[in-house]
């Protein structure tokens, strides 16, 4: 029998190697499976916060359109050929200042042909009078043509007066639609609003940008423009120191509203707040078919010193009612199931105890707790994480141009 050849170093190497191969593999399964295998939700991050007692208010949100609590559309009343313009968009007048004048030849040629009738007609008075003939109906007849001649001379002069336009209040100038030398066709009027009782078309429809005060009180007049369908008027005088907001609301919060209700008017696009009060609540719906029905409310503006521009959009919050001694929690505080409210208190755990209550009404972010908690339990709620812009890349290529549009929210 042959002898028995030993075993090599070589074969023991190639164990160790087979056997280090392995555990890399056993190594690598685990640490796939360690990565794609679910993890358990991390408990949310919470606080606590006490149940408290304090006074509150419901509110409602309302949106629209500055606009002044008193103006005048004026427009010429007899034709003719504009003569002069003495005012500019902006400027401040007083009341009975000239606006503009057409040329009144012809005017006055008919006043002085009317008064050349009336003296005829008086001086036929005068002949029948004196005739020995002439009867009580002959003179009462040409006492007629007298009268009718007089009134004929009235209206004559007062054409001529029309001929020149005043202002019928003190204001600023905020549209200005004619220049020397245009042609008006006449039959225009003098319409003048009021916050109440305003008459029906007197109000400016649209105005696109007028300044709060014009000239006078030192703010931007280039920007005076009034859209030319909003009223047709050849001029638009306004108060510039009393404004309103024309806003509209919905028919779940028209209830809410009645005169005399604190508001905050608030323009988009800036920080400004203005205090005002609710004046009238329309109570017949506007809308087109398909759509949501709204109702005109017309809220006073009280800081008369306030920088607002007309036909600039605004928001308002008008407070509704005031409530003393309401016991309230954050809503982030209560979760539903169905028309059931929960909360959560400490009890030692992560997620706490579920505890049912009553809720009530809802002021803003806080809700009002009926049953089920007392004022100073304490009450887990959701921490609210503020979302953050990710960092901006240091070796992105800059822009060229850059915009922003901030905007004011309460």
């Amino acid at each position: 029998m042959p002898p028995r050849r030993p075993r090599t170093p070589w074969s023991r190497r190639r164990w160790v190697t087979v056997i280090g191969i392995t555990l890399l593999i056993i190594a690598l399964v685990a640490g796939w499976f360690a990565l794609v295998a679910p993890r358990p939700p991390a408990a949310p991050a919470t606080e606590v916060v006490k149940v408290t007692r304090s006074n509150e208010a419901t509110s409602v949100s309302v949106s629209g359109v500055i606009a002044p609590q008193r103006q005048a559309n004026v427009s010429f009343a007899v034709a003719g050929t504009v003569e002069s313009v003495a005012v500019k968009v902006g400027e401040s007048v007083k009341e009975g200042q000239t606006l503009a004048s057409v040329d009144d030849r012809d005017l006055r040629n008919a006043v002085a042909l009317a008064q050349a009738q009336l003296d005829a007609a008086r001086a036929q008075v005068k002949t029948i009078r004196n005739a020995s003939s002439s009867s009580s109906a002959q003179v009462t007849a040409a006492q007629a043509q007298v009268t009718s001649a007089q009134a004929s001379l009235d209206q004559a002069q007062s054409r001529v007066r029309d001929a020149t336009l005043t202002a019928p209040l003190t204001g600023v100038v905020a549209t200005v639609s004619v220049e020397v030398g245009d042609q008006v066709s006449g039959g225009g009027s003098i319409n003048t609003s009021a916050l109440s009782g305003a008459t029906t078309g007197g109000r400016l429809g649209g105005l696109s940008g007028l300044g709060a005060a014009g000239g006078a009180a030192g703010l931007p007049t280039g920007s005076l423009g009034a859209s030319s369908a909003s009223s047709g008027a050849q001029f638009v005088i306004l108060v510039p120191d009393a404004w309103q907001l024309d806003a509209t609301v919905g028919t779940a919060d028209i209830a809410a509203l009645k005169a005399g209700q604190a508001a905050i008017v608030t323009p988009k696009g800036t920080d400004t707040h203005v205090s005002g009060t609710v004046d009238s609540v329309g109570i017949v719906a506007s809308g087109s078919a398909g759509q949501a029905a709204t109702f005109p409310v017309t809220i006073k503006v009280n800081d008369a010193s306030s920088r607002l521009f007309a036909g600039s959009s605004a928001d308002a919050v008008v407070t509704t009612e005031t409530v003393q001694d309401v016991t309230t929690l954050p809503g982030r505080a209560i979760s539903y199931d169905g028309n059931t409210a929960h909360v959560r208190v400490p009890d030692g755990s992560a997620l706490g105890r579920q505890v049912t209550v009553t809720t009530g009404r809802q002021f803003g972010d806080r809700t009002e707790i009926v049953s089920g908690l007392a004022v100073g339990d304490d009450v887990l709620t959701p921490v609210v994480t503020a979302v953050s812009a990710p960092p901006a890349n240091p070796f992105a290529r800059p822009s060229s141009t850059a915009s922003s549009s901030p905007s004011a929210r309460r």
